[in-house]
């Protein structure tokens, strides 16, 4: 029987981007359900794209590089994605307070997050392929 060794900061990682899909689906949900930018919403988003960052930055340091593998990729673009989606309902709300999301960045949220949650899914994946090979 075959052992696999341990790498504590490739555990961190994995860790770390499953608290970011828990944080990121609360405040999905938390916006899709009532149609603003309230602080839970913003807030979970928020720590969920602080997680997502340090999530990413471990897997960087635990693969030794910053190579664009297709992993890397659906990573960095999911990343990216909920950035903006965070960083844009947070504008909506310092701009318009209150005032219900419009259907775009609505429709947009919804996006993002369907697109980060397949990224995470492909990538766990991805990773459970190069373990059985």
């Amino acid at each position: 029987m075959e052992t696999f060794a341990v790498n504590p900061v490739r555990m961190a990682a994995v860790t770390t981007v499953t608290l970011a899909l828990l944080m990121y689906t609360v405040g999905t949900l938390k916006e899709q359900r009532t149609r603003h930018a309230s602080p839970g919403a913003r807030g979970f988003l928020t720590l969920g794209v602080l997680l997502d960052l340090t999530a990413t930055t471990l897997m960087v340091v635990a693969t030794g590089k910053l190579a664009l593998t297709l992993h890397g990729a659906l990573g960095y673009s999911a990343l990216a994605l909920m950035l903006i989606d965070t960083v844009l309902l947070w504008r909506h709300w310092r701009v318009s307070g209150p005032a219900e999301v419009g259907r775009g960045l609505h429709l947009f949220a919804r996006v993002a997050y369907i697109y980060w949650v397949a990224a995470y899914v492909t990538g766990a994946a991805l990773v459970m392929a190069n373990r059985a090979a």
